[in-house]
């Protein structure tokens, strides 16, 4: 009988379809080290947010496959589990529909200070509504980083309020551009345009963040910032001041850098912040498919039904 190790919380569409085809699933907290002295145990594993490094794979002695719950996988370190020649697989397009629904909810809350009224009426402040804070999305310029099939599905819905919509991207394939979307070759010309960026970058592998202060300063006084996909993609420092210089100024972000944020991070405090913790893709719907499709990876692989399109280090197969 195989084993597989969940490490993290997951849905048990999953758990349930590997026992019922046989498979001995146990369960760990990736919130402390104790799931380490019996990794030599398992065949196959379920991947969250550990980090899999040497010291990981050293312990896993037995381990012949990854399963990613999810889309990134930059908490493993792929050298490693190649030189053991370990497959890493990732859900596929699974969660695009739940995060393109997340961006858009909290670029609407911005619009319509939803968040904000809620508290202020809470207090007994009626008389908020004469402050006319709220605006309408319809005309409004945004810029899109990234056009995978996330942010597509984001410039589709900002089409469908007739908002201008913009997008960079180094990849983007002409045939795969949305009717009255434009395409931006430099993401630092005309920046002061814009009423909101969303961000839809998976991974930013670099030492520098994309926003920076001279990124932000060239924004308008106004403008608003999404970011669903990395929290790397953001000096947070910058971002505070920027957002305490600039109280019109608004942020709604599903990621941070490190995670969770620490109590004393001054995103928590300010109010012209929209945060949620990482949740984008947590519906009931997208973790169903998520843990299935994780199972799935694991049953293919010991059929020898290996799906390429899943498979991140083909390599070790060439």
């Amino acid at each position: 009988m195989k084993k597989v190790l969940v490490l993290g919380k997951i849905h048990t569409a999953g758990i349930k379809y590997l026992k019922k085809i046989s498979y001995q699933v146990d369960e760990a907290s990736d919130q402390n080290d104790d799931y380490k002295k019996n990794l030599n145990l398992y065949d196959a594993l379920i991947l969250k947010m550990t980090k899999v490094d040497e010291e990981f794979i050293n312990l896993s002695k037995n381990l012949k496959i990854i399963s990613r719950h999810g889309v990134g996988y930059n908490n493993v370190n792929l050298d490693v589990i190649n030189k053991k020649k370990i497959p890493l697989f990732i859900v596929g397009d699974v969660n695009s529909t739940s995060v393109a629904e997340h961006t858009f909810g909290l670029i609407i809350n911005i619009a319509k200070k939803i968040n904000f009224y809620d508290s202020e009426v809470r207090s007994n402040n009626f008389e908020i509504r004469n402050s006319f804070s709220s605006r309408d999305l319809n005309k409004k310029n945004i810029l899109i980083f990234g056009y995978g099939r996330i942010g597509k599905k984001v410039a589709d819905i900002c089409n469908f309020f007739n908002m201008n919509v913009f997008v960079y991207d180094k990849f983007l394939k002409l045939e795969n551009l949305s009717k009255n979307t434009k395409i931006v070759n430099n993401i630092n010309e005309n920046l002061n345009i814009y009423d909101f960026i969303s961000l839809h970058i998976p991974f930013n592998n670099s030492e520098k963040a994309l926003i920076d202060k001279t990124f932000l300063n060239k924004l308008k006084s106004d403008c608003a910032i999404i970011n669903t996909s990395r929290g790397d993609l953001i000096n947070e420092n910058d971002l505070i001041l920027h957002l305490k210089e600039n109280k019109n100024f608004y942020v709604g972000l599903d990621v941070f850098n490190p995670e969770p944020p620490q109590s004393k991070n001054e995103l928590l405090k300010l109010k012209n912040t929209i945060l949620t913790p990482h949740s984008a893709a947590y519906t009931e719907e997208c973790l169903s498919e998520m843990s299935l499709h994780c199972a799935i990876n694991i049953e293919n692989f010991f059929k020898g039904n290996i799906d390429q399109s899943r498979l991140i280090n083909k390599e070790i197969y060439s």
